[in-house]
C-alpha cells in the first residue's frame, strides 16, 4: 500500500513519513528540489534500510495540474496525505500571493489530479489547522471540529490573521470539492492547534525552529522581569501525535470524512517558561509570575468525539513535547544563549 506525502520534508510531514515507513508503508514524498529532501532521505534511509521510500519534485504546487505526471507515474498510490502548503511570517508580499495562493491553489491541484487520474486512490487526508477552526476575540469560546474560522480575506489585517483565513479558505476549498465533484476518494481533514516537539533527526535542528517550535527561541530571550509573559497564547500538541493522526485519518473508518481537531493542552508564554526553568535551571532563563498562569482561562476545547472516532487516543503532554524540543535544541547548541 503506497503513501504519496505532499511537502514530505516539512516538521509535520517527516514525522508522518517516520511512522508510516514504521508501520510498514511505501511512501512517496514530493519536495520542491531535491537538496531539500537528500538529506532526510540519507537519514530515513539509515533508519530504515529496507524501507521503500522515494520522491518526486514538484516545484510549484500552485501550478496548474502540478501533480498530474506524479500520479500517472505512480498507479499504485492508494492514500494521498496533503501536507504542503508553505509558510512563514515577516514577508513584504501581497497575503494572497504568501497565504492565500499556495495553500488554496494546492489543495485544489491535488484534489483535481487525484480525480482526474488516480482513481485507484481511496483517501485524502489534508492537514488544516486549529486556525480553520478558532475565531479571533478576546472571549473565551470551547472550540470544537464543527466550529469554522469566520474571517474573510478583505478583513485581514496582519500576518496572522491572514495565515488563519488562509487555512479556513483551503479547508472549505477541499470540503467543497468532495461534495460538488464526487471523487471516489473520501476526505479527512487534520486540524491541529500550535505543533511542539522535536525534529526527526537530530541534524535537522537549527536554530531557527519550525514556527511553533519558534516561540520556545522567543521565550528564552524574554527579559528576566517578574512580569507575567501571557503571550503568545493558545492551545498546543505534540508533532509525533499528529503524524500518526495522519495515518488514523485513513486507517479508522469512523475517522474518515471527518474534522481532526486535536489538543493537547493550553499553554502561555508562561506555561513554556515554568517548563523551561523546572527541567533547564542551569540556563538560567526569565522566571516571569510562575503562580499566576492563566491558560486555560483563555480558550476552550472539546473533542472528545474525535478521539471517539479513531478508538481512544492519549496525548503526549505539552511539558514532554517542549522538554523533548528544548533538549534536542540543547543538545546541538549547547545552551539557549549560545544559539543566538
Amino acid at each position: 500500500m503506497s503513501v504519496l506525502i505532499t511537502g514530505a520534508n516539512g516538521f509535520i510531514a517527516s514525522h508522518i513519513v517516520d511512522i508510516l515507513l514504521d508501520s510498514g508503508y511505501t511512501v512517496i514524498g514530493t519536495v520542491r528540489s531535491e537538496s531539500k529532501f537528500e538529506p532526510l532521505f540519507g537519514e530515513f534511509k539509515k533508519k530504515y534500510p529496507n524501507a521503500n521510500l522515494s520522491y518526486e519534485v514538484v516545484t510549484d504546487i500552485t501550478a496548474e495540474g502540478a501533480f498530474d505526471d506524479l500520479l500517472k507515474k505512480h498507479p499504485e498510490i492508494k492514500y494521498v496525505l496533503h501536507t504542503a502548503s508553505p509558510f512563514s511570517f515577516g514577508h513584504d508580499k501581497s497575503f494572497e500571493e504568501i497565504y492565500f495562493k499556495p495553500a488554496i491553489e494546492g489543495t485544489k491541484n491535488v484534489l483535481k489530479s487525484v480525480k482526474k487520474y488516480a482513481p485507484q486512490v481511496t483517501n485524502v487526508v489534508v492537514t488544516s489547522s486549529h486556525a480553520a477552526i478558532m475565531t479571533i476575540t478576546s472571549e473565551y469560546f470551547k472550540y470544537t471540529n464543527r466550529d469554522w474560522n469566520p474571517i474573510k480575506l478583505e478583513e485581514c489585517k496582519n500576518e496572522f490573521e491572514a495565515y488563519c483565513a488562509s487555512k479556513t479558505y483551503a479547508e472549505r476549498t477541499a470540503w467543497e470539492f468532495v461534495n460538488h465533484e464526487k471523487p471516489n476518494f473520501k476526505l479527512t481533514t487534520v486540524c491541529p492547534p500550535y505543533v511542539f516537539g522535536p525534529q526527526v533527526f537530530d541534524s535537522a535542528v537549527t536554530k531557527t525552529l519550525n514556527t511553533s517550535n519558534e516561540l520556545i527561541n522567543n521565550i528564552v530571550k524574554t527579559p528576566p522581569t517578574d512580569e507575567l509573559v501571557s503571550q503568545p497564547a493558545g492551545l498546543g500538541i505534540d508533532v509525533r501525535d499528529v503524524a500518526k493522526f495522519h495515518q488514523l485519518a485513513f486507517e479508522k473508518e469512523s475517522a474518515v470524512g471527518t474534522r481532526l481537531f486535536i489538543a493537547a493542552g493550553h499553554f502561555t508564554g508562561q506555561t513554556i517558561l515554568n517548563i523551561l526553568n523546572k527541567h533547564f535551571p542551569e540556563e538560567k532563563l526569565a522566571v516571569g509570575a510562575p503562580d499566576k498562569d492563566n491558560a486555560t482561562e483563555l480558550s476552550g476545547y472539546s473533542i472528545e468525539n474525535v478521539i471517539e472516532s479513531v478508538g481512544g487516543y492519549e496525548f503526549i503532554s505539552l511539558e514532554k513535547s517542549i522538554v523533548d524540543a528544548a533538549s534536542q535544541y540543547l543538545k546541538k547548541f549547547g545552551s539557549f544563549k549560545q544559539a543566538e
